[in-house]
């Protein structure tokens, strides 16, 4: 017997009716905890650098060694706690979702499964996944610093040093970082700081360093107004462009160094809260297919409904996908549609806020719909 809601009222959406904090307060959990993982992994990377035979393989045009020195292999045990954080992630969400479902049914108690053979499948795929992810990404930030350096013909320690600094960092961003350092070399050359808004102050939101997005979500001005530097230098380049004497190889690599450490840092918080959510999500979704799978719910009356964050922040990729999908919702197999294709569930980008409700209605209501 397929079950659902008393008749003397209709469903609500679950997270809306009790669970919606409960979910938020979920990833608020999560996000710092998974941060500092993903945190930790990468630093456990640049960690694995062996410096001196890198050098050594430079200065003997051996780059396929360079290469192999450089495989991002460890990245696979230093992620481990990304990866127990992601899961615990999955669970939490998918039995505090199963709890807000189960007395909306009647019949034999309803739980959310941690064993369930699909789950399982999902959360070994997804882990490794995003694991590879970080790894060919960073694998790919180090080539581009490398191949940069070389072509400067710059000295093999420097650049093994540097590369040490960028270990972590995407193709773009390790690219932002070796386009800061030629910035600083010819500081004192400028009469204003154009793009840099020398003295001014990094824009917080709670403690938190935020940025204009662009039609990624990346951080814009983290990269064309170098707001990701740190500020405490700022006197230093008031200085070069008043004196117009270049800043000392030890003030750049100081103030380098430093961009590279807060480019890290917004990377791992980056991947945090979009995979915070990406658990989230996956783990409402998951509960309601095992409610749906053990018949407790029917699925022709399921639906998804993909939630944006209503502020100044909205940006123009999600700001249109609930208009672009049907109002009650698309079904529990069925894809969002959205301005960048097809997608299966929020997060959308990088540092995407988007969330999602699922919501069973009663047959008239998805007639009306």
């Amino acid at each position: 017997m397929t079950l659902f809601l008393q008749p003397s009222h209709r469903l609500r959406p679950v997270q809306k009716a009790g669970g919606s904090e409960a979910l938020e307060a979920l990833i608020a959990r999560l996000e710092p905890r998974l941060a500092k993982a993903v945190a930790q992994g990468l630093e456990a990377m640049g960690d694995a650098v062996p410096i001196d035979a890198l050098v050594a393989a430079l200065e003997s045009g051996d780059i396929a060694r360079v290469v192999a020195l450089l495989s991002m292999e460890a990245a696979v045990p230093a992620m481990a706690a990304t990866t127990d954080a992601l899961q615990d992630g999955v669970y939490s969400a998918g039995a505090l979702t199963a709890g807000l479902i189960a007395p909306r049914v009647t019949g034999a108690a309803f739980a959310f499964d941690r064993l369930n053979p699909t789950l399982i499948r999902w959360l070994q795929t997804y882990s490794l996944g995003l694991i590879r992810q970080i790894s060919d990404s960073t694998r790919e930030g180090i080539r581009t610093y490398l191949i940069a350096g070389m072509n400067e013909g710059a000295n093999p320690k420097d650049v093994a040093r540097q590369i040490k600094q960028v270990v972590g960092l995407t193709e773009k961003q390790s690219q932002a970082v070796a386009n800061y350092r030629r910035e600083l070399e010819t500081f004192h050359q400028r009469r204003t700081g154009g793009g840099y808004s020398v003295g001014s102050k990094p824009d917080k939101v709670n403690g938190t360093q935020v940025f204009r997005p662009d039609d990624d979500g990346l951080p814009m001005d983290g990269i064309t107004e170098r707001r990701l530097r740190d500020f405490r230098y700022d006197g230093q380049l008031q200085r070069a462009m008043q004196t117009s004497k270049p800043l000392t190889p030890e003030q750049i690599d100081k103030m380098v160094a430093a961009y590279a450490r807060k480019y890290k840092a917004f990377r791992a918080r980056t991947i945090a809260r979009t995979e915070a959510i990406r658990a989230n999500n996956m783990g409402i979704q998951e509960a309601w297919r095992q409610a749906i799978e053990s018949g407790k719910v029917s699925e022709s009356l399921v639906r998804r409904q993909w939630i944006v964050a209503r502020d100044e922040r909205l940006c123009e990729i999600c700001a249109p996908i609930p208009r672009l999908n049907p109002k009650v919702g698309v079904k529990q197999g069925q894809p969002f549609a959205t301005p960048k294709g097809p997608m299966s569930m929020p997060p959308a980008h990088p540092n995407c806020r988007c969330t999602m409700v699922i919501r069973m209605w009663e047959a008239s209501d998805l007639q009306e719909g």
